[in-house]
């Protein structure tokens, strides 16, 4: 057994109730990892140029032309999930869309592509919509991210590697420009204390953010900046800001990030968050 597999059997021991949704998730995760990311760059600009629009505040997505070879890898990824999820002995939902797609996909080969030229441009498949009548549009852009977020793993390298030098403090991601899910206070290297990461609720992308301060509305006022805490998750907690009412899920323990992190894994905080009257900011993947 891997440490991935045990930390996920770990997670969903004292979860159960996920078991559903990380099977899904096991199966996208096997999909994408086995296949090779193209090592040619996502975004065909120079760098003088693109530092100078993470600057400005532009993520590298916007600054550039998106490199057709990373959107025809995505659309070929974005397929091979469709069939391993058919393939598994998922839910009747799942199965109904996937066979649907399947069809589709094989009349319409470009298909794939322009549903990852829509993700990328709008976040959405109202476009191809018509195309995929019968199928959830929320389970396109969600596999569609899926396969994204691995073919952008050049980008997101090449930007971690820019940050360095040009830190970004922003409350979106300086990859797709999208609002953060999820995030993570951690230990310095150097032990001065506690640092924060958002981690993107599309591409997974993550970076450094002010340790106090709301990411959606930029609100620092810590009277308006509230906790809540949960007994039986002591790793866990949800902050939220009573300025915009949205709130972030944080997870504050170490050793877990690769379940912890990946948003699925904490539907139960959404569903906590907004029985206390706050709204989720970052897109959700996965409906509550």
């Amino acid at each position: 057994m891997s440490h991935m597999e045990a930390e996920l059997k770990e997670w969903l021991k004292k979860r159960p109730y996920l078991e559903e949704i990380a099977g899904l998730h096991q199966i996208v995760s096997a999909t994408v990892e086995k296949s090779a990311v193209p090592g040619a760059g996502d975004v065909e600009t120079g760098e003088e140029r693109t530092v100078k629009e993470l600057e400005k505040g532009v993520p590298l997505l916007r600054a550039g032309e998106i490199n057709g070879g990373m959107v025809e890898f995505a659309a070929s990824l974005l397929v091979e999930i469709i069939d391993s999820l058919a393939a598994a002995p998922l839910t009747d939902k799942i199965d109904e869309y996937t066979r649907i797609a399947q069809k589709v996909f094989q009349k319409q080969p470009d298909l794939p592509a322009e549903i990852v030229r829509e993700v990328l441009e709008s976040n959405s498949i109202d476009k191809s919509k018509a195309a995929l009548e019968g199928v959830d549009g929320g389970f396109i852009v969600f596999t569609a991210w899926s396969a994204l977020s691995h073919a952008l793993q050049p980008l997101k390298q090449q930007a971690a590697a820019l940050l360095e030098k040009h830190p970004w403090r922003r409350g979106y991601c300086p990859v797709c420009g999208h609002l953060p899910a999820m995030g993570q206070l951690f230990r310095t290297a150097e032990g001065k204390g506690r640092e924060r990461e958002l981690i993107c609720g599309c591409c997974q992308m993550n970076w450094r953010y002010k340790r106090i301060g709301c990411p959606y509305c930029d609100n620092t006022n810590q009277k308006q900046l509230k906790i809540i805490g949960l007994d039986d998750e002591p790793d866990l907690r949800i902050d939220t800001c009573d300025r915009c009412k949205s709130y972030l899920k944080t997870y504050t323990g170490e050793g877990q990030e690769k379940v912890a992190l990946a948003d699925w894994s904490t539907l139960h905080l959404d569903l906590i968050a907004r029985k206390r009257g706050y709204k989720r900011a970052g897109y959700q993947m996965y409906g509550v």
